[in-house]
């Protein structure tokens, strides 16, 4: 029995996240006949649809990680970490020599994750330690801090997370799933921390997982499915959240969506839909031959008190949304 193929980058098979030789051609001949359209009603295909309202600027021209606290929103992109009010007032950037890749904040600490190794800095962005260069390939894509400190970084790179002590030391490395690595992209391998536990979304398995502190798989939850009580395409959810009461809070792309499940897993309520975002820009994402692979997060949230923190990556842009 023959073996199927599966992508390199996030052990997902080859024909769900990679286009084709016929879906190549029918992209590009789907981007010249738009382009023909464009030119023929004297507009550009992204003014051809209104823009949602309620999406706000980051500043940056690139983004790749974000988070709230005190009130406040983290981003972090381009050479910087912009901090901005929920309005949408920059209180400051922060520059970097290095591109931060992924940002917590805790214990009045900024951690940043650069793509090998991991800065612990003050707030104003001053570095106070760092970890070691964590592997060769390396590329981490997210951080989630526990009670005590200890700071786990995804890294997509090895498919892996590394543990690493409140002081900056590098302890060891959780592995998941088949063949001790996790299915995800190298670009986006969403965790965060919740009720004494890591949470880890599982893109290529189409689910949520629960792990303690050591890396012992305590649950998981989720499926693939069409409907809204699972995940779609081939990379889903691209980011979770959870609230103060357990509920989990998740982003998928392809069809950009937000949604709520209850303790246990079981869908609740759909925050946002398709409508709310930009799905110009994330249907130019979603079908140019050359970005058309898991490799497109496309969005991030993060909770403020009552309110979703949205970040949308095709537009560089946030938003909150109320909980359902």
């Amino acid at each position: 029995m023959s073996k199927s193929k599966t992508n390199s980058d996030c052990g997902c098979p080859t024909g769900d996240c990679e286009p084709s030789r016929r879906q190549f051609f029918s992209r590009g001949a789907q981007s010249i006949a738009a382009i023909g359209v464009a030119v023929q009603s004297g507009a550009t295909a992204q003014a051809a649809r209104p823009k949602p309202d309620g999406w706000l600027p980051t500043g940056l021209g690139q983004t790749r990680d974000m988070t709230a606290a005190n009130g406040l929103v983290y981003v972090a992109g381009d050479l910087a970490v912009a901090v901005l009010k929920p309005s949408g007032e920059m209180v400051r950037q922060i520059p970097f020599a290095e591109a931060p890749r992924c940002i917590a904040v805790a214990k009045r600490r900024l951690i940043v994750g650069l793509r090998d190794r991991v800065l612990l800095c003050d707030l104003d962005g001053k570095t106070l330690s760092e970890t070691k260069r964590l592997a060769k390939g390396a590329a981490l894509t997210s951080l989630a801090v526990a009670e005590d400190g200890t700071i786990f970084a995804a890294d997509g790179g090895s498919r892996s997370i590394w543990r690493i002590s409140a002081a900056g030391e590098v302890l060891d490395r959780i592995a998941g799933g088949k063949g001790g690595r996790f299915a995800v992209p190298k670009s986006f391998f969403p965790i965060t921390w919740a009720d004494g536990g890591l949470v880890v979304a599982h893109p290529g398995r189409h689910r949520v997982e629960r792990y303690d502190a050591d890396g012992e798989l305590l649950a998981r939850w989720g499926k693939r499915s069409r409907g809204l009580d699972g995940f779609s395409g081939c990379c889903n959810p691209v980011s979770v959240a959870v609230t103060g009461a357990g509920e989990f809070v998740t982003a998928e792309r392809g069809q950009p969506r937000i949604k709520l499940f209850d303790k246990a897993g079981k869908f609740h309520a759909e925050i946002a839909g398709p409508e709310a975002f930009d799905v110009t820009e994330h249907e130019r994402v979603d079908t140019d031959a050359e970005l058309a692979t898991c490799q497109n997060g496309g969005i991030e949230v993060a909770l403020l008190g009552d309110q979703v923190v949205a970040l949308d990556h095709t537009t560089a842009s946030f938003r909150l949304f109320d909980l359902a």
